[in-house]
């Protein structure tokens, strides 16, 4: 039994459609009716702040897949502590790779940082996923595109080796049902740095 949290967002969804066909899945979500079920995938209704809903999505949960939204929140702490109440035994948890660098002292990666620190002194096994922004981001100049032909972008000549979701939710899913990648963090890129520059003339 896996438990997927996020499972309506980018990462979260792509890695329900991913899990292979052995696997029982099941879906925390504070709306099920934003996730797609059936079959093998079940839908609970849960919430990070509500520890009886926590407690009955993780019952005979064996593997986890982690996603928190809450900047300086505490649902990674309700997550991990209810999750090594019920007897998981692996979380993977969705990072960013900016925890690497040791210049980015900004509000969202120190709270990356103290919640990649607490899941991996809860006891449990973790795997953890770091992965650069998401070239999926891109969509969002879509309305600038359609009504001026103009793409606004901070810092447009600023490389980044931007990432497509659906590689990983890929990772995610290796890590969730394969040997080998416990105590592992994996930061994720992909195969070239372009500016924004260069990916507005690609588009």
């Amino acid at each position: 039994m896996v438990l997927v949290t996020g499972g309506s967002g980018t990462v979260g969804g792509e890695v329900v459609r991913r899990l292979p066909a052995g696997v029982e899945v099941r879906v925390l979500a504070r709306d099920p009716a934003r996730v797609a079920a059936g079959g093998r995938v079940r839908v609970v209704r849960g919430d990070y702040g509500d520890a009886a809903s926590l407690r009955a999505a993780l019952r005979g949960v064996r593997r986890a897949f982690l996603v928190t939204t809450v900047v300086g929140g505490d649902q990674d702490a309700c997550f991990v502590r209810a999750a090594a109440d019920a007897g998981v035994e692996h979380v993977v948890k969705l990072s960013a790779a900016a925890v690497e660098d040791a210049g980015a002292d900004d509000l969202i990666t120190r709270w990356q940082r103290e919640s990649e620190e607490l899941l991996r002194s809860s006891g449990l096994a973790w795997t953890l996923l770091r992965p650069r922004s998401f070239m999926s981001n891109s969509l969002a100049w879509a309305a600038e595109v359609r009504a001026e032909g103009v793409v606004r972008e901070l810092f447009g000549a600023s490389l980044n080796a931007c990432v497509d979701p659906g590689d990983v939710a890929e990772v995610a899913v290796r890590a969730l049902t394969g040997p080998g990648h416990a105590g592992r963090a994996y930061v994720l890129t992909g195969p070239e740095a372009v500016s924004a520059v260069q990916r507005t003339a690609r588009l």
